[in-house]
């Protein structure tokens, strides 16, 4: 399922061990979708500018060995995949790369997150600006020791449909977790998380006097419901290919991020909820919370007409 049209590699140019780059042509090459690379760095002071052209041209070369490296690896030639690179310097990154996205439009950006401290959860402060304010869905590589025939994707679905813009996500989101299952072990792990809405208080509240067989009677049916409600949007998006779902008990905050990590995902794809038209975007909060303790890689779509304050 070709989802991708117009794809946007980030770099800070150094020396490392990731494998962005490889997923980026390997996703260029499935989709046959153009690829292009941006190297962003800092800005050499007044006194260094002499050095402007070298300092440029020695992050050109890194990342262009290991554009050459991973072609060998993937089996990717230049005359399959084009990669241009270009230079760009500056104080804002993360507005830098919006700004790039815009002017490109690019459906997609690739860029390696930021590395964390030991025992650190979530992403930093750059990789959250772009996950709120980028208007293209968001591609935060984490390393993996697994080869790329054996990482699990997984995608995050709410079925329970309350608006044409909130089904738009839906079918978009299992589109591309498609996708991109199809450059790991092509297995698609749909996940879902349902609750009855007033299981906790009338469970724990002894004034409420309501039998044991009643409340459960509602919770499986809201459980069955939930279900039919997944099953029955996942067939309308089409998607083909090995689906395997997951429908997990609990709020997706609390849930999702220890199955995540019980079940070794490599990537986790995500919608993030917003109010279209409206600048200042800010994530969903359970959305929110679920990035902040995650620590796969994560692919964050938001709605159709989301409009990114910073373009």
């Amino acid at each position: 399922m070709k989802k991708f049209k117009n794809i946007l590699f980030v770099s800070q140019g150094l020396s490392n061990h990731s494998d962005s780059i490889g997923q980026a042509l390997k996703l260029s090459y499935n989709n046959r979708a153009p690829l292009k690379g941006m190297i962003f760095c800092p800005p050499l002071p007044d006194n260094l500018i002499q050095y402007q052209a070298s300092y440029e041209n020695s992050l050109i070369h890194n990342v262009s060995e290991q554009i050459k490296d991973s072609r060998e690896i993937h089996n990717i030639p230049e005359a399959n995949v084009s990669f241009p690179l270009e230079v760009v310097s500056g104080e804002k990154p993360a507005v830098n790369i919006i700004h790039a996205v815009h002017k490109g439009s690019h459906d997609l950006l690739i860029k390696d997150a930021e590395p964390l401290d030991d025992n650190d959860e979530g992403f930093k402060a750059m990789d959250m600006t772009l996950l709120r304010k980028c208007p293209s869905p968001v591609w935060l590589n984490r390393p993996s020791r697994k080869p790329r025939s054996k990482r699990r994707v997984a995608v995050a679905i709410d079925p329970v449909i309350a608006s044409d813009e909130h089904k738009g996500l839906c079918m978009r989101l299992l589109e591309l977790s498609r996708s991109i299952a199809d450059s790991c072990d092509s297995r698609l792990h749909v996940l879902s998380c349902w609750e009855y809405q007033l299981e906790r208080y009338l469970d724990s509240h002894a004034w409420i006097k309501i039998e044991d067989e009643e409340l459960n009677a509602e919770i499986e049916k809201a459980r069955v419901e939930h279900r039919e409600a997944l099953e029955h949007i996942i067939k309308e998006s089409g998607v083909n290919g090995e689906i395997i779902v997951h429908h997990l008990h609990g709020l997706p905050d609390d849930v999702i991020p220890h199955w995540v990590d019980e079940n070794e995902i490599d990537v986790l794809v995500m919608g993030t909820l917003a109010r279209t038209g409206i600048p200042g975007f800010v994530i969903g909060n359970t959305a929110e919370n679920i990035v902040r303790s995650v620590t796969c890689s994560l692919v964050a779509l938001k709605p159709q007409g989301f409009v990114s304050p910073l373009t």
